[in-house]
């Protein structure tokens, strides 16, 4: 019996060191981050102020564009980045007119969106990260101006070449603000990426908005829906413009996904098409 202080005290001591290594154990273990704008700031950037996404975390994605972006050409960050000109182009559908335009701010925010889209590891020499976003206006009383107000980057999961967007609340719209359009980024170039693809096209007639119980179902009639355009930017290129002509795409679509031999994408851009929907935008001149 004289051995049994030393073994309680051994026994004793082992129990000590397995609670050191089990609080050792615990503080190594990852983090859960649970507000989405944190989760992706601890994420890091791919290069100076250009953020690092998550291909599968779509609130993330979406909160850290949100703030990336409203850094853009705000007073005391960097708006001495923000040097591009207004944009605007004309649209005719139903046969009313419509003026758009992108104010120097807007333009810009779509410039860096298109930057964090082409910077994002893993995707090729010629790839990127497709991203998208809504885009908000009002029309200027009853003619036929309408001004850019907002851009809204919804949550989104993204590969190379594709874009998921899953319901969420997006917020509310502001006072006479409606929804007037889409944008988003494609790989590779003009020629082979400047046109909406199949799934584009589905969205347009499937898509589903919510901005706090507004919008909704983007095909048909819907009053906080005013949709005059969609924006496609391919890596190495500019705005391809296209009307959105619901009717004329929707028919592109069903054309496509019935007779893939004679899916008549390109056609959106072939002058004499009757499926033209492509339209010129133009950089506004400053003054001399």
């Amino acid at each position: 019996m004289a051995g049994t202080p030393l073994a309680v005290l051994s026994l004793y001591g082992a129990a000590f060191l397995s609670f050191i290594g089990a609080v050792n154990l615990r503080h190594d273990e990852p983090r859960t981050i649970y507000d989405p704008l944190a989760r992706g700031i601890d994420r890091g950037e791919v290069s100076p102020g250009i953020p690092k996404l998550d291909p599968d975390d779509a609130m993330a994605n979406a909160a850290l564009l949100r703030w990336s972006l409203a850094q853009v050409g705000t007073p005391g960050l960097d708006e001495h980045d923000c040097t591009a000109a207004p944009r605007s182009f004309t649209v005719m559908l139903g046969g009313k007119l419509s003026r758009v335009r992108f104010g120097a701010r807007a333009v810009c925010q779509l410039r860096k969106l298109k930057q964090v889209s082409m910077a994002q590891p893993g995707f090729g020499h010629r790839g990127l990260g497709e991203v998208a976003a809504y885009i908000l206006g009002r029309r200027l009383g009853e003619g036929a101006d309408v001004d850019v107000t907002r851009i809204v980057i919804p949550p989104f999961r993204f590969s190379r070449d594709t874009v998921t967007l899953p319901d969420a609340d997006l917020g509310p719209l502001l006072p006479k603000e409606l929804f007037i359009g889409t944008y988003h980024t494609h790989p590779e170039g003009d020629i082979e990426q400047g046109v909406p693809s199949t799934v584009d096209l589905r969205f347009m007639r499937y898509g589903f908005v919510d901005f706090h119980g507004q919008v909704g179902y983007l095909w048909g009639q819907n009053r906080d829906v005013d949709w005059l355009f969609d924006i496609v930017e391919p890596r190495d290129g500019d705005w391809n413009v296209y009307a959105h002509d619901g009717e004329r795409l929707e028919e592109v679509r069903r054309r496509c996904r019935d007779r893939q031999s004679d899916c008549p994408l390109d056609e959106l851009r072939v002058t004499g098409s009757r499926f033209y929907l492509f339209t010129r935008f133009f950089d506004e001149t400053r003054p001399w």
